[in-house]
């Protein structure tokens, strides 16, 4: 087992490549809503889900293993002696692809970045990806508060680490995580990070647009269906109580410079359809 703590995901993977995206973002813009789900559906592909932490992902994994099994669920294990140590998410997709369900996975989600998948991407060439963003300042809070629980194996360490949140706003470990879970590091352009979303992820969703997100994504895998879970809402405790002001609203976006262009372009994109999605729906 490695001792990983507190660790920081990096996706240094270049821009373009060879791979075929048949399922493309992008083509929400260029097609519409309806020709967008009538032609990039899934069909038998592998539905990857990025899971970057407090943007629901839970409650959308819970789902995946409701709507589209076989489903795995992939993460790192952890002893709870002293020191606590994990696995490695490289060692468990290895060891998810060496039992051979990988072939036979309709679905699996992690805490895992784009870059971190090329084994999954490897055994399965049908792996399509999809993640949800989180506005940016309430998903820092909300990593935060998540992490000064008992739910969180290090919360101690954690604590100690990061007293206040400003320590852990302006630490570099902590910066841009969306951008970290889904860009190659050295992007940070906005025409650059519209291009790679368009054309290596399938589909983008939003917490701040959840019900319409999660329907589309639905609609793409076939099922056409609205959320009905929600789970892992985090514990108010004496230990993670946030006052959210201006000033911590400045901070945040200040730091998370690239994580607002991801979100924005994501923002504006939905955003754009959701008018068709409202028509739709109450069609």
């Amino acid at each position: 087992m490695n001792r990983t703590g507190f660790d920081a995901i990096r996706s240094p993977v270049p821009a373009g490549g060879a791979e075929d995206y048949r399922l493309a973002f992008g083509d929400l813009a260029t097609k519409g809503l309806q020709q967008f789900v009538r032609d990039e559906r899934f069909g038998d592909d592998l539905c990857v889900f990025i899971h970057i932490p407090k943007t629901a992902g839970t409650s959308l994994s819970a789902e995946f293993n409701r709507l589209r099994t076989p489903y795995h669920n992939i993460h790192r294990r952890y002893s709870t002696g002293e020191p606590i140590t994990f696995t490695s998410i490289e060692e468990e997709m290895a060891s998810l692809i060496d039992s051979g369900e990988l072939a036979h996975a309709r679905s699996c989600s992690g805490h895992f970045s784009y870059e971190q998948t090329a084994p999954i991407r490897a055994a399965r060439p049908d792996a399509r990806f999809v993640t949800f963003l989180r506005d940016p300042v309430a998903r820092v809070i909300s990593d935060y508060r998540y992490a000064r629980t008992p739910a969180h194996p290090t919360y101690r360490t954690f604590i100690d680490r990061f007293p206040r949140i400003d320590d852990y706003v302006v630490a570099k470990q902590t910066r841009n995580k969306m951008a970290r879970f889904l860009l190659p590091r050295s992007m940070t352009e906005a025409a650059e990070i519209e291009a790679f979303v368009s054309t290596r992820l399938a589909f983008v969703g939003l917490l701040e647009l959840y019900p319409m997100s999660f329907n589309i994504l639905t609609r793409l895998l076939g099922a056409d269906a609205m959320p009905i879970e929600h789970r892992r809402r985090t514990e108010r405790t004496a230990d993670n109580a946030v006052d959210e002001d201006a000033d911590l609203r400045r901070l945040i976006l200040e730091h998370n410079a690239v994580d607002r262009l991801l979100y924005d372009i994501v923002h504006r994109r939905l955003v754009a359809a959701h008018d068709d999605w409202l028509t739709e729906t109450r069609g």
